[in-house]
């Protein structure tokens, strides 16, 4: 059987089981209540972070996903992205350099086809390709809610076919008093004191709150943070494509994806410390019949960061090229030598209908100098590299030189994001107007990214003859008892390369400085006008906006730095790691960040170095994406029925510059270049609820929603290719303009039991069927078009796309039993999704595949405890592979499943004060494991940050 099929079936029997189990559920839950005496229940703490979620997720409307704070304005996790991953159907993805939670994907749709709001206000995004937001800026604490909207009705921003991820934070008027609040935290990482780096950091934030003037109409909250932490991890990484027994043609072609060989791999060692700060405020007045407010959040991440990273691989080169390179009857270079040349080398039995005989000497015909063979095969005839000993159908893996580097590069960033926006609410009589502006920036980039890289190279000696002996008579073959960690095999004569510096030759070094902003700005105004009949109200409203971005991109500095040598000889070296992921590898020498900036600093001010405008300028890019919406729904209600129903639709105007890299050297003039676009979308929507009871909800929604495309392919700047002689363009790749957004028409059900208010019981069902749509997270489809005479390649949208998916989610705490097993409580949810899309590639069509970032499988599960002032929950979570993006020959790089076990402690000393003890990754493993195809033979990535121990205090008076 067939595991789409096993969940499929699944997913009915769970479905019918919980539906039909729900009204007799209730039926026993309200009979229990007739013979008990009413009690009253004071809930704090997680019971009360789930009491609140809860209550707001019975309230809602659509199907609603809320993570709230206790009462002492904790969130349950240590993070944003990691709360987060608690919420069913929400897939984590993780930053490689820092092992944190950094992006989101809801229900199987990849960050970029979600919106993201604080405080209802669109953010900024400061990512130069994708509309994915970063969540490593955002504090863990401070934060009222986190809302994930998976429905969405007309009063909500169209453009989000996975849902809506809203962070709230509080006012004065959530507070019963006023109140200020300190929280503190000291973390360590245990595997930086291994590696010899700084293992703690700390955290201290304090928020106010109180209310004042006349009867308490004004209130103000304001919160600021500082915090400090050190990261350290490793990561092997593997260092060119897998590739085939046998010779492949190109990129297109299918290959037996169970038989692969590996190029090389990398080491690499990623350390560092992140600044966080920031902080936000809300001022707010609540009159009799309008309320206003100010509400402001700035959050900014330093990050010094280094990689130290070796270069282990096999290295292709220049091979003998069959003339029919489908012939499979030709024997190996090796067996056919039948002489040599003190010029041309080897001499080959090979004829001349066999294996091209390249144009090699001159001759005069009809008075004419030409290029003709020379009749016998030779090494001369070497053209085109490769790793197979021939090109050709005949060719099988038989790598011949190999390199092995040391590099460092720092890995800087200053991220920062802030938002401010201003409004109220107006009540006259039946008529209420909802009124907002905001202006949203962010802003992401670095001062300098430094690199400097040593090598021993078979394939390009020059300067690095003393490599020769070494490295030009043989490849690297791989040993892989646990194929995470490929171990390399070498020969004797080489295996000093890891542990001798004075083999590597200076290879080059690097400066550039890059920076990406978005600045927002919107306007709204709804209007609900309320009747009190079957249609409870109607309502309608406007909104603007408008994103204006820009990247910019700009090289310092590149060249030789004086005296370098060998990489013993340059003086850069800090220390030497010996044990590396465990002690399965040797590391060698880690250099030091310091004397590596310095010298190229000081390279950079004696030989100064003059870039072009095109190399300055192809990268840059700027534009905007202004957006005009309107709306209007009824909500209709009857007994227990309420139906929101109506239409929304948005119109988008793209405006964008980028760099059109021209054939300079067949008479193009390089420049900027403008395009623009304008579309609309209309969204209608139904959203039905049913309560059958106080403990009882049914929901289900027909809605439509849509992505726009990714700002990396309608923004891509244009290289174009001329003809020599009559200098015409022949060839254009660029980005598309013109792409259409992916359309989706959402179908949702979902039943819901709560027995109490801190519990429920729920299961949902969605499908979503997409048109237009685009792969996304750096995998756009490239189609060859043919306009006249000129070949252009450009992102195009793709076919038809679809996912389903079940969700079961349980939170349930034991009040009832006898002391002490009152304490405890259970929470889980299950999710189950099947996603199929078309790429749009000719060589791939008829071969579907599941979406980017849509795990078939994710489940959490928790066991808490909560009684004597103690708070602990154990929780284990689950994420499913998935693919992270399109690669060569339709081998994929895929997410191998990512297991976590942490624990959340606490014990509350007295009202108001309380000390936590968290443990992240206590199974200290990986964070991050990638591999070519879906299985786990083939390593691209495999990396490991350690665990995490936190202690923190949380003080509220």
């Amino acid at each position: 059987m067939s595991s789409q099929t096993s969940q499929s079936k699944f997913m009915g029997a769970s479905v019918a089981a919980l539906i039909c189990a729900l009204p007799l559920s209730a039926f026993a839950q309200d009979s229990a209540q007739a013979t008990e005496e009413p009690t009253t229940v004071v809930v704090t703490g997680q019971r009360l972070s789930n009491a609140n979620s809860i209550g707001a997720q019975k309230k809602a409307t659509g199907v609603v996903n809320v993570i709230s704070a206790d009462d002492l304005g904790k969130l349950p996790d240590a993070n944003v992205a990691d709360a987060l991953a608690r919420i069913p159907g929400v897939n984590v993805v993780v930053n490689q350099e820092t092992g944190e939670g950094e992006y989101v994907s809801v229900r199987g749709m990849a960050g970029t086809f979600n919106a993201y709001s604080i405080n209802g206000v669109r953010v900024a995004l400061t990512d130069s390709a994708s509309r994915k937001m970063s969540m490593t800026v955002l504090p863990p604490n401070g934060l009222k809610s986190i809302s994930v909207s998976k429905t969405l009705t007309p009063d909500l921003d169209g453009d989000a076919i996975g849902g809506a991820v809203n962070f709230v934070t509080p006012t004065a008027f959530d507070f019963k008093k006023p109140t200020v609040r300190v929280f503190g935290a000291l973390t360590h990482n245990d595997r930086a004191p291994d590696n010899g780096e700084g293992a703690d950091g700390g955290q201290l934030q304090v928020d106010l709150a109180r209310k004042f003037g006349e009867a308490n109409r004004f209130g103000i909250f304001a919160s600021a943070y500082y915090g400090k932490s050190a990261y350290s991890n490793e990561e092997t990484e593997n260092d060119g494509e897998w590739e085939p027994y046998r010779w492949r043609k190109d990129s297109e072609e299918a290959i037996d994806s169970r038989s692969m060989y590996l190029p090389g791999i990398d080491l690499d060692f990623r350390h560092g410390e992140q600044k966080r700060y920031g902080g936000n405020f809300s001022l707010d007045y609540h009159g009799d019949a309008t309320q206003l407010y100010l509400r402001g959040q700035f959050a900014k991440l330093d990050r010094t960061g280094t990689n130290d990273y070796t270069d282990f691989r096999s290295r292709p080169t220049k091979r003998l090229t069959q003339v029919n390179i489908d012939d499979t009857t030709l024997r190996a270079p090796e067996s056919m030598i039948t002489g040599s040349d003190p010029v041309k080398g080897n001499i080959y039995g090979y004829t001349t209908s066999q294996i091209v005989d390249q144009l090699t000497e001159k001759t005069t015909v009809n008075g004419k100098v030409v290029m003709v063979g020379d009749g016998i095969i030779t090494d001369q005839d070497r053209n085109s590299s490769g790793y197979w000993s021939l090109n050709g159908r005949s060719g099988v893996w038989d790598p011949k030189a190999m390199q092995f580097a040391r590099s460092f590069q720092t890995q800087d960033q200053k991220s920062s994001l802030a938002t401010i926006n201003a409004g109220g609410i107006t009540h006259k009589d039946a008529l209420t107007l909802e009124y907002d502006a905001s202006y949203s920036y962010g802003e992401k980039g670095s001062d300098g990214d430094y690199s400097i890289g040593y090598n021993c190279d078979g394939k390009n000696l020059g300067a690095k003859a003393a490599c020769g002996p070494i490295f030009n008579s043989t490849g690297v073959l791989w040993s892989s008892f646990d194929p995470r960690f490929p171990l390399p095999q070498l020969p004797a004569f080489a295996s000093t390369v890891q542990s001798d510096p004075s083999l590597l030759q200076y290879d080059g070094a690097s400066l550039e400085k890059y920076k990406q902003s978005d600045a927002r700005t919107a306007l709204k105004l709804d209007a609900r006008y309320d009747l009190g009949g079957f249609v409870d109200y109607v309502k309608a409203g406007v909104k603007y906006s408008k994103s204006e971005r820009k990247y910019d991109k700009t090289k310092l500095w590149d060249g030789d730095i004086a005296n370098t040598g060998n990489l013993a000889q340059s003086g850069l070296i800090e220390r030497s790691l010996d044990s590396f992921l465990g002690g399965r590898y040797y590391y060698g020498a880690v250099l030091n960040r310091d004397k590596v900036t310095s010298a190229i600093d000081g390279a950079m001010k004696t030989t100064p170095v003059t870039y072009s405008e095109a190399d300055q300028n192809g990268d840059d890019k700027h534009g905007s994406e202004t957006i005009y919406a309107a709306y209007a729904l009824a909500n209709m209600k009857s007994e227990n029925w309420e139906v929101v129903a109506g239409a929304r639709i948005e119109n988008t105007q793209v405006d964008n510059t980028s760099w059109i890299n021209e054939d300079t050297k067949n008479g193009g003039v390089s420049h900027f270049a403008n395009t623009k676009a304008d579309y609309s979308n209309f969204l209608p929507s139904v959203t039905a609820v049913y309560r059958q009871s106080d403990n009882v909800v049914y929901r289900g929604a027909i809605w439509t929603s849509f992505s726009r495309p990714e700002y990396g392919n309608i923004t891509r700047g244009e290289s174009i290719t001329r003809d020599k002689i009559t200098k015409e363009i022949v060839a254009i790749a660029r980005g598309n303009p013109d792409l259409k957004p992916a359309e989706a028409l959402n179908f949702d059900l979902s039943a819901e039991y709560y027995p109490d208010s801190s519990s429920v019981v729920s299961v949902g069902l969605f499908h979503k069927a997409i048109k237009n749509f685009i792969f996304t997270n750096g995998s756009a489809v490239n189609a060859d078009t043919k306009a006249g005479t000129i070949e252009i390649t450009e992102t195009k949208n793709g076919e038809d796309a679809k996912i389903s998916g079940v969700e079961l989610n349980l939170i349930k705490s034991f009040e009832g039993l006898a002391a002490p097993f009152d304490g405890f409580g259970v929470e889980a949810n299950i999710t189950v999704q099947t996603s199929e899309a078309e790429t749009g590639l000719d060589y791939r069509k008829g071969d579907p595949i599941t979406f980017i970032q849509a795990p078939n499988l994710i489940y959490n599960t928790s066991l808490t405890y909560q009684k004597y002032g103690f708070e602990g929950k154990l929780s284990y979570q689950y994420q499913g592979k998935y693919i992270e993006d399109l690669r060569d020959n339709a081998v994929d790089k895929w997410v191998q499943p990512n297991k976590s076990l942490d624990l959340h402690t606490r014990y509350n000393i007295r009202s108001g004060l309380s000390v936590d003890f968290d443990v992240q990754n206590i199974l200290d493993g990986h964070r991050y494991y990638t591999t070519k195809g879906k299985s786990p033979s083939y390593q691209k990535d495999y990396m490991e940050p350690g665990r995490n121990f936190i202690l923190r205090f949380a003080y509220s008076y």
